[in-house]
């Protein structure tokens, strides 16, 4: 047995560890000054659309969590250019926005924007990228802690860096882009949606393991035991919900040729899709939809039959009532 086998934390552990440590300063100014790259060239756009006659479209849409996200970064949609390079670079949580890493700044739409913006849009995105792998390299490097003490440390890192409300959410999400000038695209709404899947108290047991592995978090061990004490008439009825809140604007490409329409899936548009400009300062041709997806039949939800409560809410699992 090696010294690194009789210690929880050998000295392999710690060089590891150090070294995704210091990885993560650069990678965090790298990103930071990216976006600040990028939003510096938005701005200059939107001031040169008011001084020339011909102005790039845009076409963002405002339901009321966009409405707030402009509100929130302190910019209007009268400003269209502006307002998405503050988006861009909003990667920490307001000072007098709560902590909840689940919730981010959205406005979907399109942006008409010169290859120059583009191609400032593909190095922040590449700036991200490097970003996460960064952080998935330090939560591997201390893996034998739990997932709050990876957390906390973390935080420790990135407050030392000099961003303490870091939103890892807004980090890793891209910027999506249309380097390729389409003929058309197409939008939709994806109304908001929740999907229940049936799992095992094995497999329950087994993400509470990962997600504590020291036996260090009292919750998590707390919700283990209740686990453990479920009856075994009962197992078969653990769902695991998931749920997405808001609506999400899908975006697609269509290009046409000899052989007709090709379409290409853009993403989700969570926040403005960079169009390349081809000289016109108009955005391809595109369907427009509502602010909000239409209202639709109700249809009856399947999860009348689940505890209101979780009953591990570390993974967001309920009980199913039989009767």
């Amino acid at each position: 047995m090696t010294e690194q086998d009789k210690t929880p934390f050998g000295a392999a552990d710690k060089v590891k560890k150090a070294e995704a440590a210091k990885s993560l300063t650069p990678l965090l100014n790298e990103m930071h000054q990216s976006a600040a790259a990028l939003q510096q060239n938005l701005r200059q756009l939107e001031r040169d659309s008011h001084a020339s006659r011909r102005r790039l479209e845009t076409y963002l849409l405002q339901p009321p969590y966009a409405r707030q996200a402009a509100e929130q970064i302190g910019e209007t949609f009268e400003q269209p250019f502006a307002l998405t390079g503050a988006l861009f670079a909003q990667l920490s949580y307001p000072e007098d926005a709560g902590s909840d890493a689940r919730i981010t700044l959205q406005i979907p739409g399109l942006l008409c924007a010169p290859m120059e913006t583009v191609a400032l849009a593909q190095h922040l995105n590449r700036a991200k990228l490097a970003f996460a792998h960064g952080v998935k390299a330090f939560r591997e490097a201390t893996g034998r802690h739990s997932a709050n003490e990876r957390d906390r440390q973390l935080r420790e890192l990135f407050a030392a860096a000099g961003y303490p409300r870091l939103h890892l959410r807004q980090c890793y999400r891209q910027i999506l882009l249309c380097p390729e000038r389409p003929d058309a695209l197409t939008l939709s709404w994806i109304k908001a949606r929740k999907s229940i899947r049936k799992v095992s108290a094995d497999w329950c047991e087994r993400q509470l393991v990962k997600m504590d592995p020291q036996g260090a978090d009292a919750g998590i061990q707390y919700q283990r035991q209740l686990l453990a004490g479920l009856n075994r008439s009962q197992q078969d009825n653990l769902r695991q919900v998931q749920v997405q809140n808001r609506p999400n604007l899908q975006v697609a490409e269509i290009f046409r040729g000899d052989e007709g329409e090709r379409y290409h899936q853009v993403g989700y548009a969570a926040m403005p899709v960079l169009v390349v400009n081809d000289g016109s300062g108009q955005l391809p041709e595109y369907s427009r939809v509502g602010n909000e997806p239409p209202e639709g039949r109700r249809r009856q939800r399947r999860d009348l039959s689940l505890d209101r409560e979780p009953f591990l809410p570390a993974l967001r699992v309920h009980l199913r009532h039989t009767h």
